[in-house]
């Protein structure tokens, strides 16, 4: 019995589907441009995006001029959106900022161009262009629309954006000290509390300034050993001062014993 249900079921599936399909295809070999206005709108309006995107790109030369013109174009905009398709929403949200800028939707569409942007950025160990991008969007956003209802949202989703860029950059700096390049780390962890003087990776960045210089002068040629030695030193100095109480400290201060029985046997 439950078996002849579940048949019934996909039966009436497949003929609603074929009758969904016989339909579209109707309204897409139309001629009747405002038949096919009215089938675009009842698409978007029951959320068959795909269908009234299709469509809507159809007709929408056909009504630019007209009353309805705006309304189609950012039906079309939504669909596209609507569908995930951030990448071409986003270029059509601006065109249409660009050919209605006084229209009602104008706001909200430059705000959901910015949100495309956001939902292309990728995950922090891929490039961040797209990340890079989302924030200047969204900044432009702010500048343009100050007292918008959503500057706040528009302010804590460009923090998350922000805390990527910072592990991003913390992440390719400790890549050059796993990999044993501890010039090039030194210079790394110093660009990033440069960039971030208040990244939460503060703590671990500066541990391992302390690690980098000390290997740097243990495996540099003598001649550069003593001034690298001393730098070591400065900056296990500066991490004490600001995280005395850190797990790293008991470690750190066995290394910097050894740093100055180094500098004071050079000395005596």
């Amino acid at each position: 019995m439950k078996q002849k249900s579940v048949k019934i079921i996909l039966v009436f599936a497949f003929i609603v589907s074929l009758t969904a399909c016989s339909d579209f295809n109707k309204v897409m070999k139309s001629e009747d441009q405002v038949f096919k206005k009215k089938r675009a709108i009842e698409y978007y309006e029951t959320k068959q995006y795909e269908n009234s995107a299709a469509v809507l790109e159809d007709i929408i030369p056909y009504f630019k001029l007209s009353a309805d013109g705006e309304k189609l174009y950012y039906y079309y905009c939504m669909s596209n959106y609507y569908l995930d398709d951030y990448y071409l929403a986003s270029y059509y949200f601006r065109r249409f900022i660009n050919q209605y800028p006084s229209s009602v939707h104008a706001e909200e569409c430059q705000f959901l161009s910015a949100i495309c942007s956001v939902n292309n950025s990728p995950d922090y160990s891929l490039d961040q262009t797209e990340t890079l991008n989302a924030l200047d969007q969204l900044q432009i956003f702010i500048d343009m629309h100050p007292k918008s209802s959503l500057i706040d949202s528009c302010n804590k989703i460009m923090d998350k954006l922000n805390y990527k860029i910072e592990t991003k950059q913390f992440e390719s700096a400790k890549l050059y000290y796993k990999t044993e390049n501890y010039k090039a780390a030194l210079t790394a962890f110093e660009i990033h509390l440069a960039d971030f003087p208040g990244t939460r990776y503060r703590e671990e960045t500066m541990y391992l300034l302390v690690k980098s210089s000390y290997l740097l002068a243990i495996n540099s040629i003598e001649s550069k050993k003593m001034k690298r030695f001393n730098e070591t030193t400065k900056t296990y100095r500066k991490f004490v001062s600001q995280f005395p109480n850190s797990k790293y400290v008991k470690e750190l201060s066995v290394l910097n014993k050894k740093v100055e029985k180094i500098i004071n046997g050079q000395n005596s």
